[in-house]
């Protein structure tokens, strides 16, 4: 007796394989194929399917078809997306992203950083930050050095402290309508 032939096995239809050109992406996260099938993404396929590529497409008895699998792209652009899944999570004890051109970060809403036991180092030639409402640092120390340090403000600048020190090695100047101390 083969295996194929135990009771057991002959209940389970294998799906259909085929390989198969991705002619549209539907809007409902489902594709038309060159050969007229309609086929949706598999969860375990996790480049987005584009219009162009070659699949491999599993035919199942039920009648659904799923793509399971991308053999070729068709440009050189690749996102990835899990179906159904309304979020994606990478988890590692160390993950490293690497771009030799450039790498951007983008949200609709919220985005957190967060090293909550370890540090964030920016390293940049040129670092441009752009807050278009309220701008709030809270630290227990902050050291800032820099060969020029300009500070503009359109109406009020306010430094307080305990203890508050300025100090230059050759000028201050003060310069103002009205100058108040004490």
């Amino acid at each position: 007796m083969r295996l194929e032939d135990t009771p057991a096995t002959q209940a389970v239809a294998m799906p259909q394989w085929s390989d198969a050109r991705i002619a549209v992406a539907l809007d409902d996260g489902r594709f038309l194929l060159h050969d007229g099938r309609i086929a949706q993404q598999a969860a375990s396929c996790l480049v987005q399917p584009q219009a162009g590529d070659r699949a491999l497409v599993a035919g199942c008895a039920d009648g659904d078809s799923f793509i399971v699998h991308l053999l070729a792209r068709a440009n050189d652009e690749a996102v990835l997306s899990v179906p159904g899944a309304a979020t994606l999570s990478l988890s590692q004890a160390r993950i490293a992203l690497n771009a030799s051109d450039s790498v951007k970060v983008r949200a609709l809403g919220d985005l957190h950083l967060n090293a909550a036991t370890g540090t964030v180092h920016l390293n940049a030639r040129n670092l441009f930050t752009s807050v278009t409402d309220t701008l709030v640092e809270q630290t227990r120390h902050r050291i800032a050095r820099a060969e020029h340090y300009l500070l503009s403000v359109r109406a009020l600048l306010r430094m307080h402290g305990k203890q508050t020190l300025l100090t230059a090695e050759k000028d201050v100047k003060v310069d103002a309508d009205r100058i108040s101390v004490g």
